[in-house]
């Protein structure tokens, strides 16, 4: 029996951290006002970008597209 192409290899719960990087985010652009608001909503991004990356992290691509450039030769 042949596995699905789109099984994941390592199995991550990732809602929490998404939910941390959403409240972060919201007490940012909501709760803080000047240069405290952009320093939270700048953590709040590096953050959503981390947790993207540790969710993917490890993981095997197996589409056959030939990496970023879509299987094109440029």
């Amino acid at each position: 029996m042949c596995e699905p192409a789109a099984m994941r290899t390592h199995s991550r719960r990732l809602w929490p951290l998404w939910l941390v990087d959403a409240v972060l985010a919201a007490v940012g652009l909501l709760l803080l006002h000047g240069v405290a608001s952009g320093v939270v909503c700048l953590v709040a991004l590096l953050a959503t970008i981390g947790t993207g990356i540790y969710g993917l992290a490890g993981e095997t691509v197996n589409d056959g597209a030939g990496g970023i450039g879509g299987g094109t030769s440029f």
